[in-house]
């Protein structure tokens, strides 16, 4: 029967955390796995969301994206992908597959942060002879740094949770040591897979929120500034 006495020899054990399949490896594909589809996403969905921001145009794609990934499973995404793409091509599939979860909050918070600036601020600033780009990235992507931040928190959260399916189709992954366990029937492995992997979710939520909390008095500095 599992007991926390369980869990703290599993932890204090070195073979459980050095090898292919320790934890400290496991943690860092785990990490690759979500910053690539995190970066890939925000290449697709940054400049998108601050032109449709900046053009004032296309809100509704950006609602759509945001409805579509609420209602599309992303386990069977995942599958999809890997069956279309094929088994040797599971990488780029599943980054694919996370990276389709992170594109809608990322593109949500560029444009609700460049759309919420406001006007004056804008005609100031096209007052003053600068160019659409000078405004963007002088005025606009200051101002909206923190709804960006805000996005990317989100899109962190949601992909660094799903990443956990990703030894279903052979990769690794903190995921792989619950899916191991199970197997095992090692309860003390699963619980501390679940463990890294709320606490990974928790230190970079952390991290992220002290970004945003830090773009945010910089932002209210700036406007009182003026």
């Amino acid at each position: 029967m599992f007991s926390l006495a369980d869990l703290w020899m599993w932890f204090t054990e070195s073979e459980n955390w050095l090898g292919r399949y320790g934890l400290l490896n496991l943690l860092g594909e785990h990490l690759a796995i979500s910053l690539c589809s995190i970066l890939l996403a925000s290449l697709l969905a940054l400049p998108l969301g601050i032109l449709i921001g900046h053009l004032g145009k296309g809100e509704a794609l950006v609602v759509g994206l945001s409805s579509i990934s609420r209602a599309i499973p992303t386990m069977g995404l995942l599958f999809a992908l890997v069956m279309l793409l094929g088994i040797v091509n599971r990488e780029l599939a599943v980054t694919l597959a996370l990276a389709a979860i992170a594109v809608p909050p990322i593109l949500a918070g560029a444009y609700s942060g460049i759309s919420t600036i406001e006007r004056s601020t804008k005609v100031a600033a096209i007052a003053q002879g600068m160019r659409p780009t000078q405004l963007i990235w002088h005025v606009e992507l200051p101002l909206a740094a923190n709804s960006i931040i805000g996005g990317l928190r989100i899109a962190f959260i949601q992909v660094v949770s799903t990443v956990a399916l990703a030894p279903l189709v052979g990769l690794g992954g903190l995921g792989f040591a619950i899916i191991q366990g199970l197997a095992l029937r090692d309860f003390a492995q699963v619980t501390a897979g679940a463990i890294a992997i709320v606490l990974l979710t928790l230190f970079g939520n952390l991290v992220l929120g002290m970004m945003q909390q830090k773009t945010r008095l910089s932002t209210l500095r700036q406007i009182r500034a003026r």
